[in-house]
C-alpha cells in the first residue's frame, strides 16, 4: 500500500498533528505498540515511530520492523523531542530512514514522508522490474536447456539402430525435461510399452489405446496425450499450474514425438527393405535352380534320344547277322518298337513337366526383376 502512512506515538496531541498534516494519506496512527505492530503486518507507505515511548522505545521497534518482510525495506521516520546527533546515530543504526525533531514543522514532515512514499514506490518498482528480468533470464535459459535437450534427442535418435534405443532415447530426454512418460509403439504385431519405471500399469495401456484413434494432442487434466501413426505418449505430471511452461512442454512433445515417428517410419521402412532384399534374393536362388534343372533336363532327353537311335540302328546290323525268319525278326522289332514307344511317352511327359515350369519361371522373373 504506497499511500498508507503508519504512526507509532504514545502522545495523543502529537498523533492528532501529525494526522492533520498528512490529510493526503491514508495515515493510521497508533498508541500501543501490539495494534501497530498488528497494522503495519500488512504493509505501509511509510511509518513514523516516537523515539521514547513508556513501553518500548522507536528503536527496538524499529529493529523489530525489519526483521519482518512485510517492512523489512519500508521506509522510517523517527519523531523525537532530542536533537543530539548520538540520538541520530541510533536511529540510523537501528534501520531508520530519516529523523525529524519534535515539534517539528508541518511542511518538512510533509516533505519528509512524500520523499519516503517516492522512494519506497520507486524501490518496489525497481525490486519488481528486477525479479521480472530475473524470472525473464530464468525462463530464456530453462527454454534454451528444453531447446538443448530436443536437439540432442534428433541427433542421438537418428543414429538409432532399433526402435527400442530409439523410444529409449525418448524416455531419457522425457526424464530430463521433468516429465513422468509412457511410450507406446504402434506395430504391424502388437504394441509395445515403455517407461522409466519398472513396469507400465494396465490402465495406463488402456488410455494410450483408447486415445490412439483421438485428436493429435490430447488435455486430461495433469496429464497429456501425444498422437502420431507409429507412437504416442502419455505425460502423467504435465505443469498445468504454469501456463507458459505447460505451453512450452506441449510445443516440446509435438517436436520430441514427430521426430520420434520418422525415425520409427524410417526403421521400418529400412527392415521391410532388408526382408523384402532378402525374399528377392532367395527367388533369385529359386530362379537359378529352376533354369539349372530345365537346362539338366534338356540334356537328358537329348542323351535319350541319342541312346534311342544308337539302339535302333544297332538293332538293324545285328537283325541281319542272324538269320531269323521274318517271323522272328517282326516280333522282335515289335518288341523294341513297344519299348522305343514307351520311352518317347516319358520324354513327353518330361517336356510336359518342363512347360509347366515355364509360367513359375516367368513369376519369379518379373519378381527379381524389381530389384533393378
Amino acid at each position: 500500500m504506497p499511500h498508507r502512512v503508519v504512526i507509532l506515538d504514545d502522545e495523543h496531541q502529537a498523533r492528532r498533528l501529525t494526522e492533520k498534516a498528512l490529510q493526503d494519506y491514508n495515515v493510521q496512527a497508533y498508541a500501543e505498540y501490539e495494534t501497530f505492530m498488528t497494522a503495519v503486518a500488512g504493509g505501509a507507505g511509510c511509518i513514523l515511530l516516537d523515539i521514547q515511548m513508556p513501553e518500548i522505545s522507536g528503536y527496538e521497534v524499529c529493529r523489530r520492523l525489519r526483521q519482518q518482510e512485510a517492512t523489512s525495506r519500508t521506509p522510517v521516520i523517527f519523531i523525537s523531542a532530542s536533537t543530539d546527533l548520538n540520538a541520530r546515530l541510533k536511529g540510523y543504526a537501528a534501520g531508520g530512514d530519516d529523523f525529524i525533531s519534535k515539534p517539528f514543522d508541518l511542511d518538512e514532515l510533509k516533505a519528509k514522508v512524500s520523499r519516503a512514499v517516492s522512494n519506497n514506490r520507486f524501490q518496489r518498482e525497481l525490486i519488481s522490474s528486477a525479479d521480472e528480468a530475473r524470472l525473464t533470464a530464468f525462463e530464456a535459459m530453462t527454454h534454451s536447456a528444453e531447446q538443448g535437450e530436443i536437439s540432442r534427442f534428433i541427433e542421438q535418435a537418428g543414429a538409432s539402430v532399433s526402435a527400442s534405443e530409439a523410444i529409449t532415447l525418448l524416455i531419457a530426454s522425457l526424464r530430463n525435461l521433468g516429465l513422468n512418460a509412457v511410450v507406446a509403439h504402434w506395430t504391424d504385431e502388437s504394441p509395445q510399452y515403455y517407461s522409466h519405471q519398472a513396469e507400465v500399469r494396465p490402465l495406463e495401456i488402456a488410455l494410450l489405446s483408447n486415445c490412439r484413434e483421438g485428436t493429435r494432442i490430447m488435455d486430461m487434466e495433469r496429464r497429456i496425450v501425444v498422437n502420431y501413426p507409429h507412437a504416442s505418449v502419455l505425460v502423467k505430471n504435465a505443469p498445468w499450474e504454469d501456463d507458459k511452461r505447460y505451453g512450452r512442454i506441449k510445443d516440446h512433445l509435438c517436436v520430441l514425438m514427430s521426430g520420434i515417428n520418422a525415425r520409427l517410419a524410417s526403421l521400418h521402412s529400412e527392415r521391410r527393405c532388408a526382408q523384402q532384399d532378402a525374399l528377392l534374393d532367395a527367388l533369385s536362388n529359386v530362379q537359378q535352380a529352376l533354369l539349372q534343372m530345365q537346362q539338366q533336363q534338356n540334356q537328358r532327353f537329348v542323351r535319350a534320344g541319342e541312346e534311342v537311335s544308337e539302339l535302333e540302328l544297332e538293332l538293324s546290323e545285328e537283325l541281319l547277322l542272324l538269320n531269323l525268319d521274318p517271323d522272328q525278326e517282326a516280333h522282335l522289332k515289335s518288341l523294341v518298337g513297344n519299348h522305343v514307344s514307351r520311352l518317347s511317352a516319358i520324354y513327353r511327359e518330361g517336356a510336359d513337366i518342363t512347360g509347366q515350369l515355364q509360367p513359375v519361371m516367368s513369376t519369379l522373373e518379373a519378381i527379381a526383376g524389381q530389384r533393378s
